[in-house]
């Protein structure tokens, strides 16, 4: 019976997508773990199982649907188990989902995190955006094992790009109270996190009243601890000189630059309803930001295969990430999503088109990440420890952010205290191999 009752008051949550989804989801699974219930090691332990879906483009709608039902196979095997769906594509297909997953429990959107937790247990209420148990602060929750963390700053985007539903799915942008997320921030570095990563759909744009991104920057960074401050999402056309003295003058915030850019041909980010930039004014930017953050690593993020798209656009684009040298870059095949201006575009291009143009793009930015790695050899640098697994650590570097980067592998060392390998540790390390996209070292003193 006691375990019964265990089982019953118990959860498993499966965040699909990007990093934003995942702050929802933490933030979720703090709420619910303040409210009494306890978080399950897997979903066959769980007495509750929910998913985060995403919907941003078709592959990650397929793959959300695919869990869902994985995760229903599991609850139809299973007596008194419940399956709650919320997140991005149960915020636009929420009537679908219903009529054709009869499995699932309960479904909410996004922003629905108060309304799940009084769902699951009682005594929760929203206030001012943000969910919070009665008489307890914002509920911060620390990732079992990895040292770092995503701040979410605001919600939605005042973006009308031609190609994303983001808008459409989280509404217009609105960005969070300063004070509320520099709590976070404190509640966050108090459980031991190393690593604060802003995160929002278009951080650039964060403005509160008269305070801004860079005022945030400062005042988080002026947070007691060692630890490091990286900054995701960043729109060019929000991204200016000021901006980037600012990071260069905070110790805390990695030289890093992730800017999505989606192309560099003038004409496509036209149709793209990116504004009249290209790879003049992109240049421009990035070696401003090269000059005064040296050491820089720069990521961007591209769209291959737009509508409209020529090969000369394409082969434009590829001579675009040779000429800068991005020390990380991916590709997203277009997808056509429903309720976005350019489904309606002519010259969508076939499938076996697109898939081409991705495979060279991939390539050439493989051969482009291998030559910046090897420069990296024989490097001594500062690192900080993800994981240890037997003898084994993975470890990265500031130029590489979680989950969307590499790793430096790190071999013969133990979790010994006197050794320092240990999750959320610094550490120093040789670079002594290099990869297309990974490193691998050797610690040092």
């Amino acid at each position: 019976m006691q375990d019964k009752n265990k089982n019953s008051s118990s959860f498993y949550l499966l965040s699909l997508g990007c990093p934003k989804n995942l702050a929802d989801s933490e933030k979720l699974t703090g709420t619910l773990r303040l409210a009494g219930l306890e978080q399950a090691s897997g979903p066959e332990d769980a007495g509750t199982l929910i998913v985060n879906t995403c919907g941003f483009i078709e592959a990650a709608k397929q793959e959300s649907i695919e869990e869902i039902l994985n995760l229903a196979r599991l609850k139809g095997k299973k007596k008194n188990k419940k399956l709650l769906v919320f997140g991005c594509l149960a915020q636009r297909y929420k009537e679908e989902l219903k009529k054709e997953l009869p499995e699932v429990d309960a479904i909410w959107g996004v922003d629905a995190a108060a309304e799940i937790a009084g769902y699951l247990a009682k005594g929760v209420q929203p206030e001012n955006g943000f969910f919070r148990l009665r008489k307890e602060k914002l509920p911060v929750f620390r990732p079992s094992t990895f040292p770092y963390a995503y701040l979410k700053i605001s919600e939605g985007c005042k973006r009308r790009c031609s190609f994303c539903s983001i808008p459409l799915i989280r509404g217009p942008l609105r960005n969070f109270a300063p004070d509320e997320i520099l709590k976070e921030a404190s509640g966050l570095l108090k459980t031991g996190i190393k690593e604060i990563i802003v995160v929002s759909q278009d951080t650039a744009s964060y403005k509160f009243k008269d305070y801004g991104l860079k005022e945030l920057v400062k005042d988080i960074c002026s947070l007691p601890g060692d630890f490091w401050v990286r900054l995701h999402y960043l729109h060019p056309s929000g991204v200016d000189e000021k901006l980037l003295d600012v990071m260069a003058g905070q110790k805390k915030v990695v030289k890093y630059l992730d800017m999505p850019l989606q192309h560099s041909e003038p004409g496509i980010l036209k149709l793209m309803g990116r504004g009249v930039h290209g790879r003049k004014s992109f240049g421009r930017l990035i070696a401003y930001a090269r000059q005064a953050m040296p050491g820089l690593a720069v990521r961007s993020s591209f769209i291959v295969g737009f509508p409209g798209e020529t090969k000369a656009d394409a082969e434009g684009l590829i001579d675009f990430i040779r000429q800068t040298g991005f020390e990380h870059a991916g590709a997203f095949i277009y997808s056509r999503e429903d309720g976005t201006a350019a489904a309606k575009l002519q010259g969508q291009l076939s499938t076996a088109v697109k898939q081409k143009r991705y495979d060279q793009f991939m390539s050439a930015q493989a051969e482009i990440s291998l030559e910046k790695n090897k420069a990296l050899i024989g490097r001594r640098m500062k690192a900080i420890v993800d994981e240890v697994d037997g003898k084994t650590a993975l470890c990265r570097l500031a130029s590489q952010a979680p989950e969307v980067d590499g790793v430096v592998f790190l071999d013969g060392v133990s979790m010994e205290e006197e050794k320092g390998i240990k999750p959320g540790g610094f550490v120093r390390v040789l670079i002594t191999e290099a990869y297309d996209y990974d490193l691998k070292g050797e610690l040092v003193k």
